[in-house]
């Protein structure tokens, strides 16, 4: 079916403003022409939109500060072809404005918007102002950005920030263009009171509010080979953030499934389902060079994520970053309109490729109109389309009712953020997240930061740095607490008793000081009810390991076990490898153990070739997509080429060698065939991880111990450790620990 856009146009001149005019008259290739009936809701007296200048970028769906000139928010009343242009920026301080965002007071009588004045070395900043444009005033101001306000139950604004929580601390980076990372925060709609919520290591953005009072917001999931743009929830103080939509889909599923995307992007709510779950419609895309644009997704939020359910309402419009056909392209947001079971928006969309390096190499921008579409018949109405701006984020002028303010799971602002569980054991995700009855012994937590820290790349896996807080039991219960930093990331592992993670939290989480965060398990259904209290579980009643310890000695002293924090590949690895490895694995392909390999670059014609090899040396890596020479030799061999290839395509000649699974050492061929003793509740070298087991990867060597097998020395605890953690830690080659 083809949606061409339609090519009548009025020119009209309003309060000296030269305007395109796409008439609302149902002239879409899809729909009849003899269909005139006016597409937008007759309760909707008119609209306010932004007018953006078009412009081209990777099209991140997490960048918040694409600048330039020209922008200006404008009311459309009534929405029709009659209805009166105002410019609600035409104040002179507008002139040279990008505004990026916007939203409506709850008795639709103002304004709150994120603005860019573009004076030299100015930030998006909050505005709030009359719904006719007038009152305006300013909010915020200083060095910092101030992106996608929405209005708060409480007289509040809820915006994201790159401004940082931590004073004294360097805000995070994302992991990829180390952008500084936006993440939440309040103020009372007469600029005071402003709040920071949690840090975490990467981008929250685009917020929305629901009616029951909680917030819906998109945040970059970026942990080892995570990442994503799913849909998550909090309060409106900033607490009990969690996962909302995207995380569990249900694998049976085919349709939901195809629907899903990598990224869910500027959520509105549409309604409440037959059994009362909330319904929201939110943008299907790529993380990057689809401008922010892709398909319109009708998801339920189901009672908890795994009765959750998705339907794809423009199943022609890809969901990846592949440039869309002409007459399907690519949606930029939508707002419902009318009865909720019509199934009406207003929609921004682009006809042609949209996609970043298409419209590049074309030297041509996309053009993103306003259209109402009738997702019962599939069908766009033309409603504006100035040709010379991006016409987005359209939405009704009506008054909605105020929600209640959700509660806080603050205490004790004057401590840390405690963080624990009921029942590691109780999980919805069996098919993926087993924990076998028992075997769990220990909870380790773990705290991220990315490029900040003055190191851009970790290493050559998806991860990026990690430190260890410490690792506190888990009761006979099921149940762990423990107390870490603030608004700082944590991820969880659940550790056997050989001190290998079991199961692997795939998100970091954060929290406000004094907030007290409990779960019912590892991806516990959030429809079932909890057998015991939080208050009631062993962990709280022991009370909570305190793991809250400050930045500056949040590094490792000494690498033996208690005392490790970051694990440096060449200060606390590297020593093990030249004591008990290098005599046989050193580059000499003529000895076995040493298999080799040849990479051929198919872009560049270059080859390398690769001996596995643990010596310590730095090796020039000279295929690939990022080359470099940062890396040594045992670290190449062990946690394998990975990011330096990227994109580029290779042709590999000869075994490769059987690297770590970062964040895996249980599935690592290299801790198998160490076989590690027993850590907990006591080093006990005669019981191994692996002893007596039937794995395919350890076919013919089951029980051995490396290197003994070749009458080489056995590591000690601490060593089996080292080289275990670091592996579940992502298996970075840098640390904090390299910068001393």
């Amino acid at each position: 079916m083809s949606h061409t856009r339609s090519r009548l146009r009025l020119r009209v001149r309003i309060g000296g403003w030269g305007v395109g005019l796409a008439l609302a008259l149902g002239l879409d290739a899809c729909s009849s022409s003899q269909n005139l009936t006016p597409p937008v809701s007759t309760d909707v007296q008119a609209i306010v939109f932004i007018q953006r200048p078009a412009r081209n970028s990777g099209g991140n769906v997490f960048d918040y500060t694409s600048y330039l000139p020209g922008a200006r928010l404008v009311k459309l009343e009534p929405p029709s072809a009659d209805g009166k242009l105002t410019v609600l920026t035409s104040d002179p301080m507008f002139a040279k404005a990008d505004i990026m965002s916007w939203d409506l007071s709850f008795d639709a009588k103002s304004i709150v918007f994120s603005a860019n004045l573009g004076d030299s070395g100015t930030r998006y900043q909050l505005f709030t102002m009359n719904v006719d444009g007038t009152n305006i005033k300013q909010l915020t101001e200083g060095d910092n950005d101030y992106v996608y306000p929405i209005f708060l139950p409480g007289q509040k604004i809820l915006f994201t920030t790159n401004r940082n929580v931590e004073e004294g601390t360097p805000q995070f980076k994302d992991e990829y263009e180390r952008a500084v990372t936006a993440q939440v925060g309040t103020i009372t709609t007469d600029g005071q009171n402003l709040e920071l919520g949690p840090r975490n290591v990467s981008h929250r953005v685009a917020p929305t509010l629901l009616p029951d009072g909680h917030v819906l917001y998109t945040e970059w999931r970026h942990l080892g080979d995570v990442n994503d743009g799913h849909l998550r929830m909090m309060n409106a103080d900033m607490t009990d953030m969690r996962e909302a939509f995207g995380g569990e889909l249900n694998p049976d599923d085919k349709a939901m499934q195809a629907a899903s995307t990598n990224s869910y992007l500027r959520a509105r709510y549409v309604g409440r389902s037959a059994n009362g779950t909330m319904q929201i419609i939110a943008i299907g895309t790529s993380r990057d060079r689809t401008l922010q644009a892709g398909r319109l997704l009708l998801a339920d939020l189901g009672h908890s994520e795994a009765t959750s359910s998705l339907t794809n309402l423009t199943p022609l419009v890809p969901g990846d970053r592949g440039a869309s056909k002409p007459g399907v392209g690519r949606y930029y947001d939508a707002e419902p309109v009318g009865d909720v079971a019509n199934r009406k928006f207003i929609v921004s969309w682009a006809d042609g490729p949209v996609e970043s390096e298409i419209l590049a190499a074309g030297s041509t921008l996309a053009n993103f109109g306003l259209y109402v579409y009738d997702a019962a018949t599939d069908t766009r109405f033309p409603l504006y389309d100035d040709p010379t701006f991006w016409d987005v984020q359209g939405r009704p002028i009506k008054p909605r009712t105020e929600p209640s303010v959700t509660a806080s799971t603050i205490v004790d602002k004057n401590v840390g953020f405690l963080v624990s569980a009921i029942n590691v054991y109780n999980t919805s995700l069996v098919n993926t997240v087993h924990i076998p009855e028992g075997t769990a012994v220990k909870v380790r937590l773990i705290e991220g930061f990315s490029g900040e820290e003055g190191i851009m790349t970790f290493g050559t896996t998806e991860f990026d740095g990690q430190s260890l807080y410490g690792e506190v039991p888990v009761k006979a219960d099921g149940s762990f607490a423990a107390l870490v930093p603030a608004n700082v990331p944590v991820h969880m592992q659940v550790l056997d008793k050989f001190a290998l993670a079991v199961a692997n939290e795939p998100v970091w989480i954060s929290g406000r000081a004094g907030e007290q965060r409990t779960c019912g398990g590892c991806h516990e259904n959030r429809a079932t009810e909890s057998a015991v209290m939080p208050g009631q579980t062993q962990a709280m009643l022991s009370g909570a390991v305190n793991l809250d310890t400050a930045r500056v000695d949040r590094i490792s002293t000494n690498y033996t076990y208690g005392n490790v924090r970051g694990v440096p590949w060449d200060k606390a690895l590297q020593p093990i490898f030249d004591a008990k490895c290098v005599s046989c694995h050193d580059g000499d392909a003529s000895k076995p153990g040493n298999s080799s390999f040849t990479v051929t670059d198919m872009t560049t014609g270059t080859s390398q070739t690769f001996v596995f090899d643990l010596r310590g040396q730095k090796v020039d890596v000279m295929v690939g997509e990022r080359m470099t020479g940062d890396f040594t030799a045992s670290y190449l061999s062990i946690m394998g080429l990975g990011e330096i290839l990227g994109e580029d395509v290779v042709n590999i000649t000869g075994k490769e060698f059987d690297n770590a699974m970062a964040g895996n050492a249980l599935g690592s061929k290299v801790i198998q065939k160490l076989n590690p003793p027993q850590r907990f509740p006591v080093i006990d070298p005669t019981i191994r991880a692996f002893d007596g087991v039937n794995h395919p990867a350890l076919k013919g060597f089951e029980g051995k111990i490396h290197p003994m097998d070749v009458q080489g020395l056995e590591l000690t605890p601490d060593e089996y450790y080292l080289l275990s953690l670091s592996i579940d830690m992502g298996g970075q080659f840098f640390s904090r620990e390299n910068k001393l």
